[in-house]
């Protein structure tokens, strides 16, 4: 027979009432680790309050994120392309059998850019691609014909008049604003925005896609 002593008895007493308290407010019994480092059975649904609209176009079987927030001359659109060409012509699938996520931000949203944007200001020198149009307006309106899921981050877009602007505009918060906005205008046809780059990643991720850096 054990005898509790004062510190014990207190102790007890103290975790009891910790465990009442918890119970009235609807706190749930906390899991193993075991339990919470489970991976989800192949297949399983992901919970979430909300997707993003081009969670749904993941259908394909390989599914791989190409990243890049550099513009390393649009090596992540290159790359998604060659991923098409090669699964069709080694492998002797579709564009179906993928699906292909492009994901920029930073600098390599200036690839997503129109001409007239790119004519308008330095958005070349500022990506090291000389030039007033945009090299990559044909390739991207390519991947989107082939279903690939191509995606700019809001928070660089808003934050893209410190990057596209002329030098001595950037400090001034009226002209950054305008810039963001004419920018968001101004993206290519078939271009997703999200929210923010870091969480998409993490999304295509869960969702079945290998992710590759593409910045060269």
């Amino acid at each position: 027979m054990t005898h509790d002593t004062p510190s014990t008895s207190g102790r007890r007493t103290f975790l009891s009432r910790v465990v009442t308290v918890g119970a009235a407010l609807g706190f749930a019994a906390p899991r193993s680790a075991d339990a919470l480092e489970r991976p989800l059975a192949p297949g399983a649904p992901l919970l979430a309050a909300t997707d993003d609209p081009w969670i749904s176009r993941l259908k394909g079987k390989h599914r791989v994120v190409f990243h890049s927030h550099l513009a390393s001359d649009g090596i992540a659109l290159r790359w998604a392309q060659t991923f098409l060409d090669t699964q069709k012509s080694a492998y002797g699938l579709t564009d179906a059998d993928s699906s292909v996520v492009v994901g920029l931000n930073g600098r390599a949203i200036g690839l997503l850019f129109n001409d007239v944007l790119w004519g308008k200001y330095p958005i070349g020198e500022t990506l090291q691609m000389p030039g007033s149009r945009n090299a990559n307006i044909a390739l991207v309106a390519q991947l989107v014909a082939r279903g690939v899921i191509i995606l700019a981050c809001n928070n660089s877009i808003r934050a893209s008049g410190q990057r596209f602007l002329p030098e001595a505009q950037r400090g001034d918060a009226t002209l950054r604003t305008a810039f963001a906005d004419e920018a968001r205008a101004s993206l290519l046809p078939g271009i997703d925005v999200v929210p923010a780059m870091i969480v998409t990643l993490q999304q295509a991720q869960d969702r079945g896609c290998r992710y590759i850096y593409g910045g060269g």
